[in-house]
This record gives C-alpha cells, structure tokens and sequence, in this order.
C-alpha cells in the first residue's frame, strides 16, 4: 500500500553532491536555525524547482530566505 501512494503520488529526486555542497551554504546561515537534514531538503527542492511542504516550523521560515517555495502543513 505505501509503495502504491509513493508510486502515484510523490516524485523521488536523487541526492547529489551538489546538493550537499548547497546545503553546507543553507546550514552555514546560522540565524535560519536549519538542521542539516532540513537544509539537505530545501538544497535539494531548490535545484529542482520543487516546493517543500512540512509540519516542520522552522522551513518555512527559511525557504523564502533561500529562495525555496515552502508550505506549511496544518
């Protein structure tokens, strides 16, 4: 059942090497507060294009400041 709503639903992108160099830069900016997994998330969004959707407070907070459209769930 997961792997059919993955399947249909969502878009998997592959991490690369400049995604982690990107998100060095992101985390860098120590008044955004960013973990390294969340900047690795909006590194990642930000090449691609992509918005990030979350529960998470903080990235919405920081996507506009890097340029990465966010949007807050709930």
């Amino acid at each position: 059942m997961f792997n059919k709503l993955v399947t249909e639903s969502f878009t998997l992108l592959t991490v690369t090497g400049s995604h982690f160099r990107a998100a060095a830069k992101f985390a860098d900016q120590h008044m955004l507060g960013l973990r390294a997994g969340d900047a690795l998330h909006l590194a990642t969004a930000s090449e691609h294009g992509a918005t990030v959707h979350t529960l998470d407070q903080k990235l919405p907070a920081a996507g506009p400041v890097l340029g990465v459209p966010t949007h807050l769930l709930a």
